[in-house]
């Protein structure tokens, strides 16, 4: 996010919430459409917790979403990025109010920005090391995004939106997989690693 509060989409930060998972989507509320999505052995549950949300296919307006696309592009990124375990991760759409709210609590900023990022146990590591049988899932976290506040920085930048809503949903699985961009060597490498990714996923 920019000096002046405006979304900036190279600057999405990630927070870890002190109790996890659950107490992060409880602040979301009861979603209005979800979809659970499998590639491999990721696993991601997409809800579109939006006011008078749709489950449609994409049409270049915030107001539906095609969730089974984006839980698999968020599926396909996590196991393309080496999760060989089986995992869990969710995926939420949310209105700039809610988002504001987040941006409140993790940020320290009343503006809503485009994507955040909550890991809960992702660490690439740990990831990349299959499952022996008997363990409950590897929790990933959870990647809220807000639809409306992408068409914006999409219209400016003369991007479609379903490209922009993309580029934000890899970004956030890979800040749960442990990338950032505190610094530029970090920043310059998630920005390889956010590209790569929308070259080979983008249209799955």
């Amino acid at each position: 996010m920019s000096a002046d509060g405006s979304a900036d989409p190279l600057s999405h930060r990630e927070r870890r919430p002190p109790a996890g998972r659950a107490e992060a989507g409880e602040r979301l509320g009861s979603p209005r459409g979800c979809r659970r999505v499998t590639h491999g052995p990721v696993t991601v549950d997409v809800r579109d917790e939006r006011a008078g949300a749709s489950a449609a296919p994409d049409c270049g307006t915030p107001t539906v979403l095609d969730l089974d696309r984006w839980g698999r592009l968020a599926a396909v990124a996590a196991h393309t990025e080496g999760v060989r375990r089986p995992a869990e991760m969710g995926l939420t759409f949310v209105d700039e109010p809610d988002m504001a709210e987040l941006a409140g609590a993790w940020l320290d900023s009343p503006h809503p920005t485009d994507v955040l990022a909550f890991p809960v146990d992702g660490s690439r590591r740990r990831a990349g090391r299959r499952n022996d049988g008997g363990l409950l899932p590897l929790l990933i976290g959870d990647v809220v995004v807000c639809p409306s506040v992408a068409a914006r920085q999409a219209g400016e930048v003369g991007r479609p939106l379903v490209a922009e809503l993309a580029l934000l949903v890899v970004h956030g699985v890979l800040h749960l997989l442990g990338h950032d961009h505190a610094g530029r060597i970090e920043s310059r490498r998630m920005d390889r690693r956010t590209r790569a990714l929308l070259a080979l996923h983008d249209r799955v």
